[in-house]
């Protein structure tokens, strides 16, 4: 126990991938402490009982999940059926959305996750410097201008890129 704080924000964006991580988190359902996974979790792993699990849980703020390529969308939306199962709503999820340079391919993935009433959005621009992967003009525009500001929930991305003159 801590007494100096009543959150705790865990870092392991593969939690569920053990069964330790798994009781680690189950440890925490009455432990008093408002929880925070700040990493885009696997919603590949979540089973009907890992969802209960994180139903009981008293969040800091959001679930967080990732999607990073098409294949995840299925479980995205399993994952948010199971939750709503035990009374989690869309509006307490989280997607990071990792936008590579094919935006169609990011467009997708939006308009299937938005389909989810209420659930919020975060892009990410790829950007690997190592491997020699920089994030371009509409990358950036696609992240900070057309999600982080919203726009995606009344808007798709080819609307509002024609709209700004972005794409012709």
């Amino acid at each position: 126990m801590r007494p100096d704080t009543d959150k705790l924000v865990l870092m392991d964006n593969n939690i569920l991938a053990c069964d330790y991580g798994v009781k680690q988190l189950e440890s925490l359902i009455d432990s008093g402490y408002k929880i925070d996974l700040n990493q885009g979790t696997d919603a590949r792993l979540v089973t009907d009982k890992i969802a209960q699990i994180l139903s009981k849980i008293k969040w800091i703020r959001y679930l967080r999940f990732s999607c990073d390529s098409i294949p995840q969308i299925a479980a995205i939306h399993k994952t948010a059926e199971l939750l709503g199962k035990y009374g989690v709503k869309p509006y307490r999820m989280l997607i990071y959305l990792l936008v590579t340079s094919d935006l169609a391919d990011a467009e997708y993935r939006i308009e299937q996750i938005k389909t989810l009433k209420g659930i919020s959005i975060y892009a990410q621009a790829e950007r690997n410097e190592s491997m020699g992967i920089m994030q371009n003009k509409l990358q950036n525009d696609f992240a900070l201008r057309y999600v982080y500001s919203g726009k995606y929930r009344s808007l798709s991305w080819s609307e509002y890129a024609k709209e700004r003159g972005l794409i012709t």
